[in-house]
């Protein structure tokens, strides 16, 4: 029932009794409504009748249709109002729409397509926020870098679908490895990268040889093949009281001299980045 038929109905009896006359409602279309007893209004469905047959005075008729000329007011606002409503729907859900499919475009493109974790480009972008907030806060943060040992000579052993089936293998494991709020990278190659906030420099290698323990205790089995696969480390990173601001591409540098350190120390271990053993060159990256 429309806002007409249902005001209409509410106020016949009352409108009965001020006429002092027996009023009653049928359909615009019916034959009643052509009577002189009748009163058909701007909406066609809706006639009030005047039931004893008595046609209705010029003063009744009056103020019937400044009565109904009133509710027809209030349906075109409560349409109006409707029509509003659902346009506001409408644009929410599009809004919505638009978010997530946002969303999925900035997930998309912040992953790495081989192995699902995040890319180089987002890693450095966390990597940039992690050193302010800890410059700004005074908390700790790390970076852990990790390059596949001798993985060439996977690729030049087993072909490179053996060696991309690796790392999307380790990529696997580091996801795995890391906490919900870390952010694991694929670097380049076969070199990988993990943010740590709020963590103590020294904690980390707790991190890296969890890592580096299950790595080599592991076996991918593809095919006839058995690979198993060792990875060096290397650790740098802002404690509580930093005493330098640094840039992510100084922080990876240092991170990577460290790992650079492992490799020549037999690989398959984790080293951190020491100002006595190390010097910053800046190098980009």
């Amino acid at each position: 029932m429309s806002i007409v038929d249902s005001a209409v109905a509410r106020v016949i009896p009352p409108l009965s009794a001020l006429l002092q006359k027996p009023l009653c409602l049928v359909d615009g279309q019916s034959p009643e409504a052509s009577g002189s007893f009748a009163i058909r209004f701007s909406a066609p469905r809706v006639c009030v009748v005047s039931a004893d047959g008595k046609p209705f005075s010029d003063p009744e008729r009056q103020l019937l249709n400044s009565l109904f000329e009133v509710i027809r007011i209030g349906e075109e606002s409560e349409m109006k109002m409707q029509e509003l409503e659902q346009r506001m729907l409408s644009m929410q859900r599009e809004n919505l729409e638009l978010i997530v499919r946002n969303r999925v475009l900035n997930e998309v493109s912040s992953r790495d397509t081989l192995t699902g974790l995040f890319n180089r480009g987002y890693v450095i972008e966390k990597l940039d926020s992690e050193i302010n907030r800890s410059v700004r806060h005074g908390s700790p943060m790390a970076v852990l870098m990790i390059d596949l040992d001798h993985f060439k000579n996977i690729n030049d052993t087993y072909g490179h679908n053996v060696g991309d089936q690796v790392l999307q293998w380790f990529g696997k494991t580091l996801r795995e490895s890391c906490r919900v709020y870390d952010v694991p990278g694929r670097y380049g190659g076969e070199e990988f990268c993990v943010v740590l906030p709020e963590t103590l420099v020294g904690n980390t290698t707790v991190v890296a040889e969890r890592i580096r323990t299950r790595l080599e205790a592991s076996e991918l089995t593809l095919g006839e093949h058995a690979v198993r696969v060792t990875a060096s480390f290397g650790i740098a990173g802002l404690d509580a009281a930093p005493g330098d601001a640094l840039s992510p591409a100084t922080l990876i540098d240092r991170a990577d001299r460290a790992l650079y350190c492992a490799k020549n120390l037999g690989r398959n271990r984790v080293e951190l980045w020491d100002a006595g053993r190390f010097v910053d060159h800046g190098v980009s990256h």
